[in-house]
């Protein structure tokens, strides 16, 4: 832990590089967060404009998400053609279907959009990370990999507070697509200033001057990275069980369960989003101090804990007060896998990682989380019980770590041999 310690001390700085590349990433950061939430706070609405019952509308959340999956594909080409153009092009691409979802006549229309538009979203997001990894030195990673996450958080706050500007509309959740639609226009005034990362242009080097080859799909899996990698898709689907179900129906539970009114959705999830933007601040100065792993441990374990109150109470007041608990809590969960994925790889296949880790294994708990909302629903009485049953997962992401993953900062990444990893 000495290397936790020495980091401790080292302010967080950026130089002129870092600064210029920070707006156009964290514009994507924001409105992939923005994008994320406008499903989970407009699926009551959603379901009554296209008439769907539970099961359906817990199944048509699972048919987005999908897209994740995809994603897999575009995230490994940041390994091949750059960390750059497949950011800019993803954010881009997602702003645009996020605009053509607004106008969707009916639920498949939604469906075939708003899975499309999750493709490029997580590419967009996989790709900001390796951007901070590589980036930034290891002592102020866990810093850099917070504020590029709370970004997310901030763009997570803002459907709430326009849900009351357009209910009053009557656009409840078609205004919020249209809106997610703005990163268009920012795009064409930022990406001029986004570099391609160093140790990408270093790699791209080596493989043109004909030193090293190109790694191949499966090069994440040679012997001295399988078991991580292993180790890694389990900790992302269990962070998902929890993550995305308690995401996607705080909203769902609390107006058709409790029948909260739109300004009460309104008032605690930007309650919860802003005050819970100083998780991604102590989560940050926790990896780099205390390191990776014993962080992992306090968050993972109080966020479960966190999300089984929000959906066993049932009071308005205690409702909101663990709602910001849990927001503070769960929402470094994607933090605390990034950096495990991240940094445990070498640069010539940590897109690689990424998109395995998570876009192809990981984010089967994404999608498999609404389902079994919505399958566990009846046998366990209501889908407040169904997410509660998911907070399991995060436990199993702290067995994970503890048994199968090194201490990343003192943790020595055996070197890239194509040779090997054929």
């Amino acid at each position: 832990m000495e290397a936790a310690a020495d980091s401790k001390k080292i302010k967080f700085t950026m130089n002129e590089r870092q600064k210029r590349m920070m707006p156009l990433v964290m514009i994507g950061a924001f409105f992939e967060g923005f994008d994320f939430m406008v499903i989970n706070l407009a699926l009551p609405y959603i379901t009554e404009d296209f008439g769907l019952n539970d099961q359906t509308a817990s199944f048509t959340v699972s048919a987005v998400a999908i897209g994740t999956l995809l994603a897999f594909f575009v995230v490994r080409l940041a390994d091949r053609w750059g960390r750059r153009p497949i950011f800019i092009w993803s954010v881009v691409l997602y702003s645009f279907l996020s605009l053509v979802t607004a106008f969707s006549p009916n639920v498949e229309f939604f469906i075939v959009c708003q899975f499309l538009a999750r493709v490029f979203l997580v590419t967009c997001w996989a790709v900001g990370f390796i951007f901070m990894t590589e980036e930034f030195a290891p002592e102020m990673r866990g810093r850099a990999i917070g504020l590029f996450q709370s970004a997310a958080a901030v763009g997570a706050i803002f459907p709430s507070l326009f849900l009351s500007l357009t209910a009053a509309l009557n656009m409840e959740w078609q205004g919020l697509y249209i809106i997610g639609a703005l990163p268009l226009i920012l795009v064409f005034f930022f990406s001029k200033n986004l570099p391609e990362t160093t140790a990408f242009l270093e790699t791209r080097e080596r493989i043109n001057n004909g030193t090293e080859h190109k790694p191949s799909m499966f090069a994440i899996f040679a012997k001295p990275y399988r078991k991580h990698i292993i180790a890694i898709m389990g900790l992302w689907i269990g962070m998902y069980l929890c993550y995305s179900s308690a995401m996607n129906f705080f909203t769902y539970h609390v107006v058709n369960d409790l029948g909260w009114q739109p300004n009460q959705v309104s008032l605690v999830t930007a309650l919860a989003f802003t005050l819970g933007l100083a998780g991604y601040y102590v989560v940050g100065k926790l990896l780099d101090a205390i390191g990776r792993k014993k962080t992992a441990y306090i968050f993972f374990f109080l966020g479960a804990c966190a999300v089984t109150l929000v959906f066993q109470l049932d009071h308005f007041v205690q409702i909101a007060i663990a709602q910001i608990v849990a927001v503070f809590f769960i929402g470094t969960f994607t933090v605390l896998c990034a950096t495990f994925t991240n940094e445990l790889f070498p640069t010539e296949i940590r897109a690689s990682a990424t998109a395995w880790g998570n876009n192809i294994v990981g984010r089967l708990g994404q999608i498999a989380a609404p389902a079994l909302v919505g399958v566990l629903t009846i046998p366990v009485g209501g889908v407040a019980n169904a997410v509660s049953l998911l907070t399991l997962g995060p436990i199993v992401c702290i067995l994970l770590i503890a048994l199968f993953l090194p201490e990343p900062l003192t943790y020595k990444i055996p070197e890239y041999d194509p040779q090997g990893s054929k």
